[in-house]
Parts: C-alpha cells; structure tokens; sequence
C-alpha cells in the first residue's frame, strides 16, 4: 500500500514551466490574491464560496453558474435570449479560473478562444434566427487527453508536453463542437491517466468541499455520470499501452443533472457515430424498456464485495438509500451476492498492464518524470508482470470466461440493476487512493455504471471508526486502518447504479425513479 500523505516531489523545470503557463493564461479579470483566499481558507476547508465572496464574479454570472442550472436550462436561456453565449461562457471562465487558483483544477486555459467561439455563435443567432446545433453556446470543459485542435494532448505524461498541437478535434469533440459547444478549458488528469487521484506535472488537484480531500481521478467523485462503450473514445492522444485491447476504456459525461446526462446521449448517439468510428456498436438511444414494464424494478444490493468493507460514512448513504428505496412501492430489493470479485479485481489489474508497466515506466524515464507513489503502486501490484503473446491470449481467454459466468450469475437474481458503493468512502485524503475494487469489476465486465450524489455528507459525529474485526484482505485492512472520520468531514456521499451491458438507457430510467427520492435526509 501507499503511505497516507504523498511527499513533495521535485519535478524538472519543464513541469513548473507548464504549471506557470496555465497560470499566466488566467485573464487579469479572472485573478485572486491567491494567498489571501489561502490563508482564510486552509488546507481541509471548503473553498466553494470564493466566487461568491471574492468580488470579481457579478451577480448575474454567479446565478448563470449556480448549481441549480443544468446544462437544460443554461441552454433554453440562450436559445430564449435570456443569456447570451458570450456572457455564459465568460460567467463559466471566471468561476473555473477561481477555481484552478485554489484547486489546481486544469491543465488548460484558453477563456479569449472559447469567448470568440461564444461571439460567432451569438452573431449567427441573431442573423439567422437560428442555432446551429442541440448545443449552441454551452461551454464545455474537457479533459486533457482528448485531442483538441490546435492544443498539445499529453494525457498528464511530461514527456509529451513538447509535442506538436493537434491537427484535428478528436471524434468525439469534432461531435460536441458541431452540436455548438463552447471549449474553454481543459482539466487535469492523473498522471498517464490511471490512478483514483488527480495529480499529475500538472499539479495535484484538491477537492472544493474539503481541500484535504481528492476530487477522485481520473474525472471525479459524485456527480451524476454515465460512462459506455457507445460514445466515440477515440480520444486518447496516446493510449499508454497502445494495442492493448484487454480492457477498453469508455467515455460519458458528467453533468449537473439527469436529463443533462440524457441530453448529451440523445445528442452524440443521434448523429450516428459509428458510421465514423468503427469500434462503436451500432446502436442509437433507445426508449427504455423497463418503462413499459409495468412492474416494481428489481435492484440488486451489493453492501460490500467480499474485498473491501466501504468506510462507515459509504455504508450509512447506502443503508439510507436502501430505507428510502424499501418504503416506495416501486422497488423491489434483493441481496446480490458478488460473484468471485476479489479474482476479477486481480484479473482486471493485470489486464490494464499486460507489460507491467515497461511502456508507462517509459515515458517517465523519457520526460525524466518521477513516478508518483499511486502510479508506483498501481504497476507494483504482485498480479502483474509482463506477458508473453500466448499469456496475453490466456487472459484474454480468462475475461470471458468471468463475463460469461457473471452474466448467468446477473441473471439468476432476476434484477434489473445493482445499488453498490462507487469506492469504498467518500473523497480520499490526498495520497491515498490505493484500491479499485467498486469500479475496477465493472471495467473488466464492461457493464455501465452510473454515479450519483444522495446528497448526504460524511459526518464525524456519526460516522465513527469501526470496532476491531476480522479483514478480509490486506486491500480492507488498510481501508480501516486510513479512515479517520475528522479528515473526511463534509465529503459529498455517493453511491452507483450498475446495469446491464448496451443497456443504458433503462440503467437511466431507473436512476431516474430513484432520484425521486433524492437527495436523502440525514
């Protein structure tokens, strides 16, 4: 296991180079006193109210980015004249530069491009009457290892980071910037991509409601999220194992709302990308079946994997979800036992590395990069070495075998979906963010999962440690021992909703039934 708090690294002056560009590009309207904003609010605090109280946001571009407004209503507003594009797309470049000066949230500003994107959508509207597309004038902050035209993709390896601009959009930004998406920044990532941590050359990114805290990696903790393997993911600038086709990575978005999360389905699935991009299935966003079902929905309930026993505060979002659920006549609830996880988790770790580590170790030694404790860790793990073809075949062969099994074991509890932790806690302190076993599974089964905030918060006066008890791993062990409830205090509580494969939509329906309920009372 990792240590509990991550030492300072010592980067080359390339990387403190590109830190202090991305700081140089916050435009002079957009900057704080970052020391002062520091100093009232110290490390462990929640830094959410700095754009309200630092004075440089007005009125009406605090309410453009209020929580509240999803990407639905942000969009109606424009398409009603209420906002422009430009002031939308301003009022968003202030709050993320806020941002980033107390989280290290992006590796890419360019706020003066995407306000000049805003101004031409805004010119057409008014000349034409018309919008260019589902998505005329919303902004959009993408990762930063999807290939932006005329932006450098390094997905978080230094090394890249003197590589020529993109020539083109990636498949799926091409898509987003058709239906009339704004581009104005771009966040950081964990470095090469694959840790449960953002922290990479780039910085180290903090979580807002507690700065002690990770956000999560490689996107984030708690907001209503959808990932498939039916949105374009030729994205990546450079896979870190190019070839390598064990474990696919997907895509999807995080949005501030379901229907925002249906919105950006309807939108790419509806121009039929997989007449460009031959890895897609064929298949456009379906109405869902289960609507038409008329029965109560069937939810599988995994309380903890066999691996790793979640923190106290997961456990108690999930017993409150389970009450609520349990009281409405729509929901049926069973116990889903899970089937031989702690051999998938293994399974799926040596897949993410078939050549343990050689090329990620690589691209370090080439940047002259130091190796952060959580990427030491992930490619250190004793499951994985480096294979040979035939050995590669046998995992393979392996995969399928568990998916085959676990699809007969899905289908013997007769469910509809599975209610289960999304980690084992809520945002990690930083450094410590060292087992996969709720998310790694369902990338190895190629299920789709959905996040999403129940809107309770960990607490330290409920939420106290366990008693002494018997581990049922080394993985659970640590988890414990890690926890302490002072650390962890007023981290958001989330919890997924896994279903079937190329299923998606009724994964939504029923996330969309649930969040009836939500969010859930303390």
């Amino acid at each position: 296991m990792v240590a509990a708090i991550s030492p300072e690294f010592i980067w080359p002056d390339l990387a403190y180079e590109a830190r202090a560009k991305v700081l140089a590009a916050i435009p002079e309207y957009a900057r704080i006193d970052v020391d002062y904003w520091k100093a009232k609010y110290t490390k462990g605090s929640d830094v959410r109210a700095v754009a309200a109280e630092c004075g440089i946001m007005t009125l009406r571009e605090l309410e453009i980015t209020d929580m509240a407004n999803d990407a639905t209503t942000i969009l109606e507003n424009i398409k009603n004249k209420e906002w422009t594009s430009e002031e939308v797309t301003l009022a968003f470049g202030k709050r993320a530069c806020i941002a980033h000066q107390m989280t290290s949230c992006l590796a890419d500003i360019f706020l003066e491009e995407g306000l000049a994107r805003a101004r031409e959508l805004d010119a057409y509207y008014t000349k034409t009457g018309k919008l260019v597309g589902p998505l005329h004038g919303l902004p959009f902050s993408i990762k930063e290892h999807y290939r932006m035209k005329g932006h450098v993709s390094t997905v978080s390896i230094l090394a890249r980071l003197n590589s020529p601009p993109e020539p083109a959009h990636s498949s799926l930004n091409q898509l987003l910037y058709d239906a009339g998406a704004v581009f104005y920044v771009r966040t950081n990532m964990p470095q090469s991509g694959m840790q449960l941590e953002t922290n990479s050359f780039w910085g180290e990114t903090t979580n807002p409601w507690n700065t002690a805290l990770t956000p999560g990696g490689s996107s984030a903790y708690m907001t209503p999220e959808c990932n498939t393997q039916r949105v374009p993911r030729e994205s990546q600038a450079v896979p870190v194992m190019p070839g390598n086709d064990g474990l696919i990575g997907s895509n999807g978005p995080l949005g501030r709302s379901l229907r925002d999360v249906h919105l950006f389905m309807n939108v790419v699935l509806g121009t039929q990308p997989w007449l460009r991009e031959q890895s897609l299935v064929p298949l456009p966003w379906r109405k869902p079946t289960l609507a038409l079902a008329n029965r109560r929905l069937r939810i599988g309930i995994i309380q903890h994997d066999g691996v790793v026993l979640p923190q106290p505060p997961t456990r108690r979002a999930l017993n409150a979800m389970i009450q609520a659920l349990r009281k409405d006549g729509r929901f049926e609830l069973v116990d889903f036992a899970p089937l031989n996880h702690a051999q998938g988790i293994k399974l799926a770790h040596q897949l993410y590395y078939t050549d343990a580590g050689a090329t990620f170790r690589a691209a370090m030694k080439k940047g002259a990069e130091p190796l952060l404790p959580l990427s030491e860790w992930v490619i250190s793990l004793p499951q994985i070495h480096k294979h040979s073809i035939l050995e590669y075949w046998e995992l393979v062969a392996c995969r399928d075998a568990f998916r085959a099994a676990y699809l007969e074991h899905f289908n013997s509890y007769n469910v509809d979906a599975i209610l289960c932790p999304t980690t084992y806690g809520p945002a990690a302190p930083l450094g410590t963010s060292s087992t996969w076993s709720y998310t790694c599974i369902w990338n190895l089964l190629d299920y789709p999962g959905a996040s999403f905030p129940t809107g309770l918060v960990a607490n330290p006066a409920v939420d106290v440690k366990d008693a002494p008890r018997e581990f049922m791993s080394e993985d659970d062990r640590y988890v414990t021992e890690i926890y302490d409830p002072a650390l962890v205090s007023n981290a958001p509580l989330g919890l997924q909703l896994v279903g079937r494969r190329f299923h998606e939509e009724n994964l939504m329906y029923i996330l969309g039934e649930i969040s009836t309920l939500l969010p859930l009372q303390a």
